[in-house]
């Protein structure tokens, strides 16, 4: 027989359950707030990606939208103008003179970096018969060559061969440099007209395979542990404290996805196989080599910012003074996130 007393219990656990059920539903029924992220569909996006169609954003009651285009430094505008809120974005003259004209944006986490034992996520490769025939083996050896240097001026492929040329006793008069895009730079090799080139993953693989080029030196050779590229957000999105925390929380469980996928091998299949599906990269072998070194809890290499804005103001391409990287480092929601999920 049940008395008073077990009565009042139930009735207490039973409004309990359902209080927590109402939140629960309230929760699944709330207007998610809606985000514009730049994101362009090439492998280096992967992050993203996962923490996109695997429903992270959506966790954390953000209705996400990828806005597309060719490069980082085309959203910087935008993210200015509060048109979108977050991207990732390369280190690049572009970005420091944007943060010179005093476009807001903030730098909130590391979205790549150089690892420091032998990652070939790029590198710099020579044609397979100068490097095979022996004729290409140490940075002076670039004298009288010409070199791929990207798609565009005063990105990072300048600041590592500034750094190469630094290593082989030669300056940048000593080659002739060209501006074409990886993919464009590997055609060029194959047909000897270009004879070294700054190339990312999976074309470095690709190169290899077709006996087109050879790697001359990983970038964990030349530049271990620089920053290339970032997370930002707007100005104005880095106000809404708390959503801005928790769209850090979804993209570092999306990092955190991909770095065990391809570094550790776990769950790689099914992450490999979604990513195949989203981006236009279906060689599920070639996502296999698509390593990349993004810090785990989301922790900035800002002196490395720092070397790369004095090179370009060195260089000529960054106009006025080398801005002042510290103002637009925002650490707050990278720490905030490991808080929640937990430090790696």
């Amino acid at each position: 027989m049940i008395n008073d007393r077990a009565v009042a219990k139930l009735l207490v656990a039973l409004s309990l359950a359902l209080s927590l059920m109402a939140g629960w539903a309230s929760a699944q029924t709330a207007p998610k707030l809606a985000l514009k992220v730049g994101a362009s569909d090439r492998p280096d996006q992967a992050a993203l990606y996962l923490a996109f169609y695997r429903g992270y954003f959506e966790r954390q009651g953000l209705g996400v939208e990828l806005i597309p285009a060719a490069t980082g430094a085309d959203f910087l505008s935008g993210l200015g103008r509060n048109q979108i809120q977050a991207t990732t974005g390369a280190l690049s003259a572009a970005l420091f003179n944007a943060l010179n004209r005093n476009i807001d944006i903030r730098i909130v986490a590391d979205y790549a970096h150089v690892g420091r034992d032998r990652d070939q996520t790029a590198a710099i490769v020579g044609r397979a018969d100068l490097i095979d025939g022996g004729s290409l083996r140490t940075p002076a050896d670039l004298k009288g060559r010409v070199l791929a240097a990207g798609p565009v001026r005063s990105q990072l492929p300048e600041f590592v061969y500034r750094k190469l040329f630094a290593q082989g006793g030669i300056t940048a008069n000593d080659v002739s440099i060209r501006y074409l895009a990886f993919p464009d730079s590997l055609a060029a090799m194959g047909t000897k007209n270009i004879d070294v080139a700054f190339l990312i993953e999976p074309l470095v693989t690709q190169a290899d395979k077709q006996n087109i080029a050879r790697v001359f030196m990983p970038l964990s050779a030349i530049i271990p542990g620089a920053e290339l590229s970032v997370l930002q957000y707007s100005a104005e999105f880095a106000k809404n404290t708390d959503a801005a925390t928790r769209f850090m929380v979804a993209y570092l469980q999306g990092v955190r996805d991909f770095y065990d996928a391809t570094w550790l091998q776990k769950d790689e299949d099914a992450t490999i196989a979604l990513l195949s599906e989203h981006l236009s990269l279906k060689d599920k072998d070639l996502w296999k080599v698509m390593r990349r070194n993004a810090d785990l809890n989301g922790e900035i290499n800002v002196p490395s910012i720092k070397e790369q804005a004095a090179f370009y103001k060195e260089a000529g391409t960054v106009t006025g003074s080398v801005p002042d990287v510290e103002k637009y480092i925002d650490r707050r929601f990278a720490e905030a996130a490991v808080k929640i999920i937990g430090k790696r």
